[in-house]
């Protein structure tokens, strides 16, 4: 099991479910990771760099195929099942909500060409749902990867992100980029991913072994749709356009240089030229982020993942009281490298990069404090940088 040790219980738990639910064995075996972005927040939908990896810990399914065009999926972590038929003309349901996940994935391959099979499924998970850490993502994958083994073929993880970004963008509403789905599948152990989200040209950089990933959660969910998120992207188009009069080189906000917002910034109102102002540091961090990881230079980076905080919160406006509280608290700690806030904000959350023997203080501190400001205790964690998506025949 290798770097997945940590979900044998899982592993258990859905196939001993599956047995109970359908009256057989299942035929094959898929984990698919969260992930964290440590830096390249809200870039990768205007085709900037981004920091992510995948973490250990995994959407897990169980499937078996079946000789109808029927999909019956009992997910465990709500006690609940549906199913629906594969058709050309899927839709978005109402409720069950998770189902959205699984239904948009079929929808994708089939809008591409691609066949799908029947199947009885059992699903789990312990990827923090809405936090930030792209649960959705992880059950696309998993998914994803079951139907290609059922239905005898295999795609290449490109082509499995971009079926993700799909279903997100045409089938779901969110106007989100390819850095969840990419990193779900590409992650590997103990390395981030610097990803072109305009190329998609990429390169694994590592993390120094003695540093952990603390994620503290302020208790506030978020559904992407129903949020400001999608606000956000159309902004951004709004300001890549209005720069676009005056530099027709700018195709995206990635195109657009600290130079040329200082040039030409003005001609912005003053929220699009504060989102620009982010997208543009946050492009440069990511770079200098690379460079940083390249030399080991862990606290260059760290101080680069703060910063990012500072510039969501202020330029971005995406943070929130509770966010804020915990990268403050966090970053009072010696040892403590940076945090920032993971995944869309507006809730989630918190991601800490620490030293290992940082890891109880910096988290005795983020409990204080937000225990003293908002009267209850966050729930923390601490993850380790894993591999990407698999799937295994039983």
């Amino acid at each position: 099991m290798g770097v997945y040790d940590y979900s044998n219980m899982l592993v258990d738990l859905v196939t001993l479910q599956f047995s109970k639910e359908f009256g057989r064995k299942a035929t094959v075996l898929v984990r698919a990771p969260g992930r964290v972005n440590l830096l390249g927040a809200h870039v990768d939908y205007v085709e900037g760099w981004v920091l992510p990896g995948a973490i250990d810990r995994a959407v897990t399914l169980a499937a078996a195929p079946r000789p109808d065009p029927t999909v019956t999926i009992h997910a465990l972590d709500f006690n609940e099942s549906a199913s629906f038929s594969l058709h050309p003309s899927l839709s978005p349901l109402s409720s069950p909500s998770w189902l959205n996940y699984p239904l948009g994935i079929a929808w994708a391959l089939q809008q591409n060409g691609y066949p799908l099979t029947g199947m009885d499924v059992v699903v789990a998970g312990n990827v923090p749902i809405g936090a930030g850490v792209s649960s959705s993502a992880a059950v696309e994958m998993a998914f994803l990867l079951a139907w290609e083994a059922l239905a005898g073929y295999e795609l290449d993880d490109l082509t499995r992100a971009r079926l993700g970004q799909q279903t997100e963008n045409q089938f779901l509403g969110v106007g989100s980029g390819i850095m969840d789905q990419f990193a779900s599948v590409y992650g590997k152990a103990d390395h981030l991913i610097l990803l072109d989200c305009r190329t998609y040209a990429h390169e694994r950089l590592p993390l120094p072994p003695d540093t952990a990933v603390i994620l503290a959660d302020s208790g506030v969910r978020r559904q992407l749709v129903k949020s400001h998120y999608n606000d956000r992207p159309q902004e951004c188009r709004e300001a890549a356009a209005m720069l676009r009069r005056y530099l027709p080189q700018v195709r995206t906000l990635r195109d657009v240089s600290p130079g040329m917002l200082a040039e030409y910034g003005h001609f912005l109102p003053d929220t699009l030229r504060c989102r620009v102002q982010h997208a543009v540091s946050e492009c440069e961090r990511v770079l200098a982020g690379a460079a940083a990881l390249r030399e080991g230079d862990v606290v260059a980076f760290g101080r680069l993942i703060s910063e990012s905080q500072t510039s969501s919160q202020h330029n971005y406006e995406n943070s929130l009281p509770e966010l804020d509280l915990l990268a403050e608290a966090a970053g009072s700690v010696e040892g403590c490298y940076g945090a920032r806030f993971g995944g869309g904000g507006f809730g989630g959350f918190m991601q800490v990069l620490a030293k290992k023997t940082a890891v109880a203080p910096v988290e005795a501190a983020m409990r204080e404090a937000f225990e003293r400001k908002f009267g209850r205790t966050p729930q923390m964690f601490t993850c380790q940088i894993g591999d990407g998506a698999v799937c295994e025949w039983l």
